[in-house]
């Protein structure tokens, strides 16, 4: 007579009060005791074991009530467990108390202490993060195992300090943003460093923690040495918290590496959360300028023009205008700007490609850059992780930065 299986889910709880059903499978006549427990770590300063008679995890051992012992009647035994409200780690243990194999069967199930936010917000590298406003955010908060499904509608505005004023250019208008646009980042140090002449040519890295890093997380950055492109991990040995990863790398000890999960698989491995996304849409907005003079401050043919504002507008010759008394019968662009991006200390100017003979007062539009870029969407989620995270859109995969020159 065999006990096969203990059969419970153990995927983590929310906060909330939980009862899990479990099922015992063998041989009729084979006979089990079951006990549960509270980790100390997770509970108090002792462990708590669970109740049966009363249905709850009180301090304290008792043999009659925390000891459930039965005898298959069938090929199944079905029952439940009440896990409190809280945070906690918990163990089941099921012991064979008959036939000609001892089974013991451990299944182990983390609560989370509360209820976690997931933050999204359009995300770009430290050194970018000047050329934008305060960027937008949307929340969204649940249990471990419930759902939520919300929309976004967001405007990722240009800075205004001069040096970085000088507008957004979109990439390509028609790419669909999938889910691999978006990613969860973290950072880790390493433990005791890599080089390429090791046993494992560099392809094995240990790390202090492995929270948040899931095979299909790729390595960014470095705090100091070098990165020798975008190594994957391909397998995470959780005892000696040791990454496998795709490419060989020469890492010294204790710096610190920066991963990110991209797409909603490598997403889910990182950090345990399910979602999907809706269709993204994205616009720029019509950058406008009103001249402040007549060109060459005189209206005589001049290649700088002199406008007010100039937030949005980008040099580079990757800038069309157009406007009353514009020359455009030859290739015409912008090539440079001086900035003023709210045209209050009357020196924003542009040079041009075309001289130009323009009025004060001409307001000129221009195309190829923007001040603005609208995103709207939706997500949705399907399993919570156990504490706060946020996921990023990338902005670096949409969005070229414009320039004065």
């Amino acid at each position: 007579m065999i006990i096969n299986s203990l059969n419970i889910d153990i995927s983590d709880m929310p906060a909330a009060a939980t009862s899990r059903k479990f099922t015992v499978v063998g041989d009729v006549g084979a006979k089990f005791r079951i006990i549960a427990l509270q980790n100390p770590s997770s509970s108090s300063t002792h462990t708590l074991y669970y109740d049966f008679k009363s249905g709850s995890f009180e301090s304290g051992y008792n043999d009659v009530n925390n000891n459930l012992i039965s005898t298959l009647t069938s090929t199944t035994y079905n029952n439940k467990i009440n896990f409190p409200s809280g945070t906690g780690d918990f163990v089941i243990k099921l012991m064979q108390l008959n036939g000609s194999t001892s089974n013991i069967i451990t299944k182990n199930i983390a609560k989370a202490s509360a209820d976690a936010t997931v933050t999204f917000t359009p995300g770009t590298s430290s050194g970018n993060a000047a050329n934008y406003a305060t960027l937008p955010t949307s929340t969204s908060t649940g249990a471990v195992s419930s759902t939520g499904e919300f929309s976004f509608n967001w405007d990722v505005t240009n800075s205004t300090t001069d040096a970085k004023s000088h507008g957004f250019r979109l990439l390509n208008k028609s790419i669909i943003i999938d889910d691999s646009y978006w990613y969860f980042t973290t950072t880790e140090t390493v433990d005791g460093g890599v080089e390429p002449t090791d046993a494992n040519l560099g392809l094995k890295v240990k790390v202090d923690d492995l929270t948040d890093i899931g095979v299909g997380s790729i390595i960014t950055g470095v705090s100091s040495g070098s990165l020798s492109g975008t190594p994957r991990v391909t397998a995470i040995d959780t005892t000696t918290k040791t990454l496998t990863i795709s490419s060989a790398q020469t890492f010294a000890n204790d710096i610190t590496l920066t991963f990110k999960a991209y797409g909603i698989k490598n997403i889910d491995k990182a950090i345990g959360l399910k979602l999907s996304f809706g269709a993204i849409k994205f616009k720029g907005n019509t950058v406008t300028s009103t001249l402040r003079e007549d060109s060459d401050g005189d209206y005589t043919t001049s290649t700088t023009v002199r406008l007010g504002a100039t937030l949005g507008i980008s040099g580079g010759n990757v800038v069309g205008y157009k406007g009353e008394g514009v020359d455009n019968s030859s290739r015409n662009t912008v090539r440079s700007v001086t900035p003023d991006p709210d045209g209050s200390d009357g020196d924003g100017a542009m040079v041009v490609s075309l001289t130009q003979t323009l009025r004060k007062g001409a307001i000129i539009t221009f195309s190829g850059c923007h001040s603005i870029v609208n995103f709207t969407g939706s997500v949705s989620i399907t399993k919570y992780p156990t504490a706060d995270k946020t996921i990023n859109l990338d902005l670096e995969k949409i969005i070229t930065l414009g320039t004065a020159l």
